[in-house]
């Protein structure tokens, strides 16, 4: 199975192009985070979630492996949506909290119409 047989999963370079296009990403906490001398350790995904809140993509670790792409550090998931262009953070930190994420207008791309 492939990413193309598998409609609501996305890969890192397809959720940077749904980010642009004014998608939200939602970050969901798997697990009660745990506090292990300076570094939080738990589980958080991704998904993103179309402007209307209709639709919405599980992020995988790549186009060929459909795995559920997990963070299991705050400093690793803090880094990735730094990457992506946001620079205020909220991070859930019970089991089944979610938050979402909207990228500022000046960095998402214009649609063409």
């Amino acid at each position: 199975m492939t990413i193309d047989d598998a409609p609501n999963v996305v890969s890192e370079e397809g959720l940077r192009m749904y980010v642009r296009q004014g998608f939200r990403l939602e970050v969901v906490c798997r697990a009660v985070p745990e506090r292990r001398y300076n570094a939080w350790y738990g589980k958080w995904i991704i998904r993103a979630v179309s402007p209307d809140g209709l639709g919405e993509k599980l992020l995988v670790t790549s186009r060929s492996i459909l795995k559920v792409r997990e963070f299991k550090t705050l400093t690793g998931l803090v880094s990735f949506l730094q990457e992506f262009g946001f620079s205020v953070l909220s991070v859930p930190m019970e089991d089944g909290g979610r938050v979402q994420h909207t990228l500022p207008e000046r960095l998402q791309e214009k649609a063409q119409g």
